[in-house]
C-alpha cells in the first residue's frame, strides 16, 4: 500500500482519514500466472494495482490466434 499511496500522493493531496477510507474498500487478490482475471464482453467491477509482474490484455480471433 505504500508504493500506491507514493505514486497517489505525487499528483493529489491525501489526508490520513481519507487515506484509510479508501483503502478500507480495498482487498488483496493474489493473481497466478496463466489466470484470467475478465474474459471478452465482461463488464469491470473492479479496479486492479499491480504491485509486481505483468498484466497481459488480448483478444483471440476466429483461428485461434492471440493479438496483444
Amino acid at each position: 500500500m505504500r508504493y500506491l499511496k507514493k505514486l497517489i500522493t505525487q499528483h493529489i493531496n491525501i489526508e490520513k482519514q481519507e487515506w484509510q477510507e479508501l483503502t478500507s474498500k480495498f482487498k488483496k487478490v493474489v493473481v497466478k500466472k496463466g489466470d484470467i482475471i475478465s474474459n471478452a464482453g465482461d463488464i469491470f467491477s473492479d479496479f486492479y494495482f499491480i504491485k509486481s509482474g505483468l498484466a497481459r490484455s488480448y483478444f483471440t480471433d476466429l483461428n485461434g490466434k492471440d493479438f496483444t
